[in-house]
């Protein structure tokens, strides 16, 4: 990837109160030089629609209620729908180690774990950014 910018839209259900990791993760990544686009949803195709109008290289989502199984089905083909083959698609928060590997495998790039960092995502995603791939 260039010097350009990365960003980042990072969504969470209008559903889901519990904010506070997916917010300190925004500030850690912007912190970190990108731009976050912090948006909560109540459709999956929300976040689609959400990415390709903000032109975003990393989608981001926040899972603290369950459910991320259904997001992943749904979101990753809205993405291909809409064109976006080549952005980066990572999930945070709430997920069993068991659905990691199923995730990969609809095409979710990594799940990360609550209490990280924010300094290990951002690395992950300026290493991976401009090479992931959802084809």
């Amino acid at each position: 990837m260039s010097q350009e910018r990365i960003k980042v839209l990072l969504a969470k259900k209008k559903i889901d109160v519990h904010g506070r990791g997916s917010k300190l993760i925004a500030r850690e990544l912007r912190d970190a030089g990108m731009e976050v686009v912090y948006f909560r949803f109540g459709v999956v195709e929300e976040i689609a629609e959400a990415a390709l109008q903000e032109d975003v290289d990393v989608v981001a989502v926040s899972i603290m209620t369950s459910g991320q199984m259904q997001v992943a089905r749904e979101l990753i083909p809205a993405l291909k729908a809409r064109g976006m083959k080549d952005v980066l698609v990572i999930m945070g928060g709430i997920i069993p180690e068991v659905d990691y590997e199923p995730l990969r495998q609809l095409g979710v790039h990594r799940c990360f774990p609550p209490g990280l960092p924010g300094g290990v995502v951002a690395d992950y995603i300026r290493e991976n950014v401009g090479t992931a791939s959802l084809a």
